[in-house]
């Protein structure tokens, strides 16, 4: 049984097909989204299997011959079937299964598209309703056209994270790896809904692009725009255009982050909730106006550090939220894997490893009321569906033995991986219909 026949029919997207070749993470991830839509996932690997497979010991994670918690975070929900593109007869195979379906994802770069006959003027010719979708690190014009990228130099550096993120004055940032891959992948995820419909009106498919670089540009939209109207980035948060909009340390080195978009109506609370009474209508600070006409945010910040600095964080959240302030805790990543807000919402889901034990998986965020929360069904070795899907096709088990003896097919011949299905706490509890 396939994965997609495991999940008996759940989704929006029940009934899409989509084929993958993806590696690493902004286009796997894409597929992610769609996979937990309900799409029917063909992910083809080459017999060395997608790189993001060799990245687990880069941070710890050694691997065993099952078991992948760094590739499930792009890859749940898929059917894996494995091809030699170079052989004829595992290239033709490849472009059957193409050719069935609704949808065709890649990152590969164009030359070696264009080599295979998989780029979208060919593709498009032979199969009109084909979505063909490309994730690039630029875009498809200019210097860089046909450079390879990677979240950490497109997103990152070029589009300004980097730059941008960090207290001036400071080195630049260095966000977590493929932060940029995951949001981008939320993006060209649209993009190819997009398509979708216009292939239900139409009954064409259509080419889909997203590139990293130009997400970032989108993502930093507000700052670009003030930067051109003289508000210069990267920033120190001593000297913030609104103080009310900042981070500052409590008693116990905590840091609390507080955003109170409008300075001048809430200015005399603010001064309340520090214990500044004195400076409640002060004509120096309680307009934005007068603030930054005399250059004072460094003073009211001060102010305002001195204020924060004479209570313990766990004092200081309910005395914001008693005056409305909006207001969290600086989280780290160990304070997301703990956080009940994560896994009451289904952002973060409880995953078990038979090697690792239980491990905390984030999930893609878009839900539906028609079908509650998404399956998620972790990835299996290389090859793992290859006989099954050439079965489908018609190939005989014998056919199917000349194939992988011919090189042109890669089958896998392991121990059984289960399709556990990890459901929501929330299902878990039975607090929710679960619709698989």
């Amino acid at each position: 049984m396939t994965v997609t026949e495991k999940l008996n029919g759940y989704g929006p997207l029940a009934g899409i097909k989509v084929v993958e070749m993806c590696t690493y993470v902004a286009a796997p991830a894409t597929v992610r989204v769609l996979s937990e839509m309900g799409a029917e996932i063909m992910k083809i690997e080459s017999f060395d299997g997608d790189i993001q497979r060799t990245q687990g010991p880069g941070f710890g994670c050694e691997l065993t011959d099952t078991e992948d918690p760094t590739i499930d975070l792009n890859n749940t929900n898929k059917n894996w079937i494995s091809l030699n593109l170079k052989s004829e007869e595992g290239l033709a195979i490849a472009k059957k299964m193409i050719g069935e379906a609704d949808v065709f994802m890649n990152n590969m770069r164009t030359a070696a598209l264009e080599k295979l006959g998989l780029d979208y003027p060919t593709l498009s010719e032979q199969f009109p309703g084909l979505i063909w979708a490309q994730m690039r690190g630029y875009g498809e014009h200019g210097e860089f056209a046909h450079a390879p990228g990677y979240d950490a130099v497109c997103w990152a550096a070029r589009g300004g994270v980097a730059g941008t993120f960090c207290e001036k004055g400071t080195s630049p940032a260095i966000p977590p790896q493929a932060f940029g891959d995951y949001n981008t992948a939320i993006m060209m995820a649209a993009g190819i809904l997009g398509a979708l419909v216009n292939k239900l009106r139409t009954g064409k498919g259509d080419k889909v692009v997203v590139n990293l670089y130009h997400a970032a540009i989108w993502g930093g939209s507000i700052g670009i725009c003030a930067q051109q109207f003289g508000a210069d980035y990267p920033k120190s948060r001593t000297n913030v255009p609104n103080p009310f909009n900042n981070t500052y340390k409590t008693a116990d080195d905590k840091w609390i982050y507080i955003c109170q978009p409008q300075h001048n109506r809430y200015y005399n609370d603010m001064m309340k909730i520090i214990g500044r009474d004195d400076l409640v209508d002060s004509p120096d600070f309680a307009t934005i106006e007068s603030i930054k006409a005399n250059n004072l945010q460094p003073d009211l910040i001060k102010i305002l550090e001195e204020g924060f600095a004479k209570k313990e964080l766990d004092e200081w959240l309910p005395i914001l939220s008693e005056w409305q302030v909006p207001s969290q805790k600086v989280f780290r990543f160990t304070d997301i894997i703990k956080d009940e807000e994560a896994y009451v919402n289904d952002a973060i889901r409880k995953v078990e490893y038979k090697a690792f034990g239980e491990h905390a998986l984030p999930t893609t965020p878009i839900r539906y009321a028609s079908f509650g929360d998404p399956p998620v069904v972790l990835s299996k070795p290389i090859g793992y569906h290859t006989a099954e899907y050439l079965q489908k096709y018609g190939y005989t088990d014998e056919q199917i033995a000349e194939l992988e003896a011919n090189g042109a097919v890669k089958c896998y011949h392991g121990e059984e991986v289960p399709d556990v299905i990890f459901k929501s706490q929330r299902q878990v509890e039975g607090k929710v219909e679960c619709r698989f």
